[in-house]
């Protein structure tokens, strides 16, 4: 059976929403389409055999001109045009090509609206990035009894890990105190809700410290996670949104080390205790609006600090990774056993040589986030 095939192309042409106007080369309207037609008030008849000049306000009239002498086969950039419709005059965005001697004219305020939101959404994501890079700390404390050195890769242009480590400020007491604090956070997704979820997380926990700590007193991780939960049912968050967090505070002064973890499945790895590398294994339930709140109970853990100690705190992003169908975990407790006594600069610089190795050509499918902290021997 034969069809038709000028009758289909008018069928579709007709039911389109984009309003369509093709000219001859000297711009007078040959078709319209019937979202045209309906968006100006005329039948395609009364169209046909007018000027495309004709239609336009007068002072866009050389506009026009200087458009139709210019065009390609390459569809022009959107246009602003005011054209007079039957009852009013009509705003519309067009854009215009030539093709085997017909000038085709075509124009969607959708396209418009959607190319204005994506432009805004870009630079909003733009900003959201700048705000995030600002919020991972520009450098970690190496001191001569203790040492911080990270690895952060994100697996999106904005990512939804977040990480920090500083010393607790004790104003005139801070010969009586060494203490070191260091967190990473993993917020679900990797989005522009996900990286300023994480960013509240940072700031939330940094206010802990202007707000609630009093030089002096005891320094407790379970303290800073519960003014942390405090904080968050404050605002609301939807109930889909899950924050896993973990604690640690390194007090060198009492030589201890006390941890409390919201959900952080990964646990941290310490070597140097032993023979072994062991886990940190007490881990609670992540962060949720979606969880009672009487269920977001934390409790600190705490073992002594001992010289040569390094723990890992990592994100799931590291080891859950796969390449070939393998997991990058095992692969780097095999690595940890062998470099742990090494600075953290060179743990991390391992590492990462290791774990580009490993991925090869594979799509990072999560944020990789990874603290390594020493406990150094005491100069002599």
């Amino acid at each position: 059976m034969d069809f038709d095939t000028t009758k289909i192309n008018e069928t579709i042409v007709g039911m389109i929403d984009d309003r369509i106007l093709v000219c001859n080369a000297g711009g007078r309207i040959v078709f319209s389409n019937k979202a045209m037609q309906s968006y100006l008030g005329y039948t395609g008849s009364e169209l046909q055999g007018k000027n495309f000049l004709d239609i336009l306000e007068d002072i866009q009239a050389g506009k026009a001109k200087a458009l139709l002498n210019s065009l390609s086969e390459e569809p022009t950039g959107w246009a602003e045009f005011l054209l007079h419709g039957r009852h009013h005059v009509l705003k519309l965005h067009l854009k215009f090509f030539r093709k085997d001697n017909l000038i085709y004219i075509y124009g969607n305020e959708k396209y418009v609206e959607y190319e204005r939101i994506r432009k805004k959404l870009d630079i909003e994501i733009t900003n959201a990035v700048k705000i995030h890079k600002r919020s991972l700390p520009e450098s970690l404390p190496d001191t001569p009894n203790i040492s911080f050195s990270s690895l952060y890769i994100p697996a999106e242009e904005l990512g939804g890990d977040l990480f920090d480590a500083f010393k607790v400020e004790n104003g005139l007491l801070d010969d009586y105190f060494e203490q070191y604090v260091c967190f990473i956070a993993d917020v679900s997704g990797h989005g522009l809700d996900s990286a300023m979820l994480a960013i509240f997380v940072k700031d939330t926990i940094r206010s802990f410290f202007r707000l609630k700590h009093i030089p002096g007193q005891l320094l407790s991780p379970k303290e800073i996670m519960h003014f942390f939960i405090e904080q968050y049912l404050k605002e609301g968050y939807p109930d889909e949104y899950l924050v896993c967090l973990f604690i640690a505070v390194f007090d060198l002064k009492t030589k201890e080390l006390t941890y409390c973890n919201a959900g952080l499945h990964t646990c941290p790895l310490l070597a140097g205790n032993g023979d072994d590398i062991v886990e940190l294994n007490r881990a609670g339930l992540p962060i949720s609006a979606a969880i009672g709140a009487d269920l977001l109970i934390y409790e600190d853990s705490s073992l002594p600090l001992s010289p040569g100690m390094t723990l890992f705190i990592m994100s799931d992003g590291l080891p859950e990774q796969r390449s070939n169908n393998e997991f990058y975990e095992d692969r780097l407790k095999g690595l940890l056993g062998g470099i742990y006594c090494m600075d953290p600069p060179h743990i991390i610089r391992r590492i990462q040589e290791d774990f580009t190795d490993f991925l090869r050509y594979e799509k990072i499918k999560d944020d990789i986030t990874l603290v390594v902290v020493k406990l150094l021997p005491p100069s002599d």
